[in-house]
């Protein structure tokens, strides 16, 4: 009897599945020649070829992921970054998901390990999460791993040396929650309402893993966000059973192999999907790039204004911090009342669509504006969320003042009037998001301080420095730190080449010792 496929083996399945299919459209004349995009160039369909799905019907006996068998073994190859190879099937109307994940792990330091610590964000609410099994590769056990909230402990029978990889494959189903606020926690988008089912946060994840502080997990908390994402690889097929004809919104393009949507993403902090048998959708190429909107038919006229933000900032943050790295960017309409931003994707505000006015003066394309720029802040350059949260929130409200200063300039005035000074926010930038207990609304108080005390001190950096330096440094910043993990260390590390770090006599007005 041959043995089964490895990791790689069914990696290179996938893979090749990928290519013939991206040859035949290729052949068919489905390729696009980039454009530098304007506000006025959009296409609006009732679901992208990429994305529209017409689910089938299963029998009750669900089988996750067959493989065929390969003849020959390809060498295995130690990778660089963690690999995900995900495959799914989402029971759309039971909501339901049944998932069988493999994790290609290489070793993350130079000191042995004796275990593998995992985050199970879905873990975190009732009843959604459920090991059906673990194993190592060659479908061998794991043996005593624990689940305690958010964390999965993996303990190893034996030292995990430098330079090995070690190889998991866990089996589980989500029963996935309504998506409504949980008391005491702030808005999430994992979960379904009538109009939308979204998979965030919804698998097993590896953290990354430090030699001072071991593997970096946080505890979930009331507001902000507690994880930390090492760039990975991801492979993932998608198949729907059980619902309308339905739109799928993903971090990176599908494409479509009989009744699966395959993807794949490179350098990626996570991946996401939104799904609605409602959606419209928006299309158009940024720079290399596709751009899509997610839009719900009542709302078009906001869904463009905010589709046109999206385009506009894709184009101008390209130019200020660096390319952007990934294939596709996704703006999608919440049926809730939250944004929250992931690789290659976003989510928008219903309640910002509800209150769009007709202006550019609006939290609708402020927000916008906000979320893009999340793609260098948190994908393209990454940071502790839970300790160091200003690194991604307050370079993002800054990149909405740049917006308005390149696109709107006279209503720069009114951004900083509505959005930052009428709240007058103070004191220190660089608290974590368990440092606000003192206060009676900690929310108000973290936002406050983290996103527009924020965008405060970066502008006033960018007056210390002058433009053209600042530029230069923000750059040099995002590049540097590219596929990364920055903190405020590296932040300063890079900033003093710039100037004498004393020269800045004002920073304690934003920054603790």
């Amino acid at each position: 009897m041959r043995p089964k496929p490895s990791f790689t083996q069914k990696s290179v399945y996938l893979l090749g599945i990928l290519t013939l299919v991206q040859v035949l459209l290729i052949g068919c004349g489905s390729e696009k020649t980039p454009t530098i995009p304007t506000s006025t160039s959009i296409i609006v369909v009732n679901g992208s070829p990429q994305t529209q799905l017409t689910p089938t019907e299963r029998a009750s006996q669900i089988t996750v992921s067959p493989t065929p068998d390969d003849e020959e073994q390809p060498a295995e190859l130690i990778p660089e970054n963690i690999q995900y190879q995900i495959f799914v099937i989402l029971d759309y109307y039971n909501h339901q998901v049944f998932v069988e994940e493999k994790v290609l792990l290489p070793h993350p330091t130079q000191v042995p390990l004796r275990e593998i610590l995992m985050v199970v964000p879905p873990n975190d609410w009732l009843n959604v999460f459920t090991i059906q099994s673990i194993n190592w590769q060659e479908d061998i056990p794991v043996e005593g791993y624990s689940l305690d909230g958010v964390r999965l402990t993996i303990p190893l029978e034996q030292p995990w040396l430098p330079g090995e990889v070690k190889e998991l494959s866990i089996k589980y189903k989500l029963a996935l929650p309504n998506l409504k606020p949980r008391p005491g926690y702030g808005p999430s988008p994992f979960g379904y309402t009538e109009r939308q089912t979204n998979l965030v946060d919804w698998y097993p994840m590896v953290p990354p893993y430090q030699d001072d502080r071991g593997w970096i997990v946080h505890d979930p908390w009331i507001f902000g966000e507690y994880l930390v994402y090492p760039a990975a690889n991801f492979q993932i097929s998608l198949e729907l059973i059980n619902g309308p004809d339905l739109v799928v919104a993903a971090s990176s393009i599908a494409v479509k192999d009989e009744n699966r949507q395959l993807y794949t993403l490179e350098q990626g902090r996570n991946f996401v999907f939104s799904i609605s048998p409602d959606y419209q959708v928006l299309e158009q190429e940024v720079n290399g790039a596709t751009a899509y909107g997610y839009v719900f038919t009542p709302y078009l006229i906001p869904g463009k204004a905010a589709f046109n933000t999206t385009v506009e900032a894709l184009t101008l943050f390209s130019k200020y911090f660096g390319p952007y790295n990934q294939p596709s960017l996704s703006m999608v309409q919440a049926d809730f009342d939250h944004g929250m931003e992931y690789e290659g994707l976003y989510f928008q505000s219903r309640g910002f669509f509800d209150l769009y006015n007709g202006s550019e003066q609006s939290y609708l394309i402020s927000i916008a504006a906000h979320e893009t720029a999340h793609q260098w802040w948190y994908g393209q350059v990454a940071n502790d969320q839970a300790l160091e949260p200003w690194l991604d929130e307050s370079f993002c409200t800054f990149s909405e003042l740049l917006y308005y200063e390149n696109f709107y300039p006279d209503s720069a005035s009114w951004w900083w009037a509505t959005r930052v000074n009428y709240y007058q926010p103070y004191g220190v930038i660089n608290r974590s998001i368990y440092d606000f207990g003192e206060f009676t609304d900690q929310y108000l108080e973290y936002r406050n301080a983290t996103y527009l005390q924020g965008a405060k001190f970066l502008d006033k950096l960018r007056s210390s420095l002058g433009e053209d330096r600042f530029r230069l440094f923000i750059k040099e910043y995002a590049i540097d730190y590219s596929n990364q993990i920055s903190t405020g260390e590296d932040f300063f590390s890079t900033l003093s080449t710039y100037l004498d770090l004393d020269s800045l006599t004002w920073l304690p007005e934003y920054f603790k010792e």
